[in-house]
């Protein structure tokens, strides 16, 4: 679709549109050729923020619920410090850029795609580049067992679409992690 399809099919401005995209609670449409064009998930994602939003959480809230990455990313005192570790470590930057740990971006600048984990790993003042090594562990550790469990749940809910599945897999895989390592501290206490 292109943007005044979108705007039609959701009952808003293109200028609305817009201004959601900037918030960051609507990623960017895709490009066919020149044309920014719109497909399911831009709609399933526009439907989810009105629907919250009529709800009565502000933008801010839902934005933060919806892209989490986004909003945390804003808070890591990482920037050039990620960089410069990075960068100075060819073999973490291949690697965390092969697990999508970090992305390179068009412009050669790279961008910490789990935010959340990094904080959760560097919250007692470990060096980001540790961190970021840690991260990159777990990750491929836990891969092989990440695709077995989306598996199992796309086989479990062959009528949800795609994006949305990899999300319910993505949490539910967090919730069992989560339960085991309640289970170890329980045990441990």
């Amino acid at each position: 679709m292109t943007i005044d399809e979108f705007a039609a099919e959701i009952g808003m401005t293109t200028r609305t549109v817009r201004s959601y995209q900037a918030r960051g609670l609507l990623p960017a449409p895709k490009r066919m050729g020149r044309s920014p064009m719109y497909d399911s998930f831009h709609l399933t994602r526009m439907r989810t923020v009105l629907r919250l939003q009529h709800k009565g959480l502000p933008l801010e809230a839902i934005r933060a619920l919806l892209e989490p990455d986004l909003v945390l990313r804003q808070f890591l005192p990482t920037g050039g410090a990620l960089a410069c570790a990075l960068r100075q470590n060819p073999e973490l930057l291949h690697a965390a850029i092969e697990c999508v740990v970090v992305t390179r971006l068009p412009d050669g600048s790279l961008e910490l795609r789990n935010a959340r984990a990094v904080l959760a790993a560097g919250r007692r003042g470990a060096p980001i580049a540790h961190t970021v090594n840690v991260l990159v562990q777990a990750v491929c550790a836990l891969q092989p067992h990440a695709e077995s469990a989306f598996a199992d749940v796309q086989r479990s809910a062959p009528s949800v679409p795609q994006e949305n599945l990899a999300e319910l897999a993505v949490e539910a895989f967090r919730i069992a992690i989560a339960a085991i390592a309640s289970h170890d501290v329980s045990r441990t206490a």
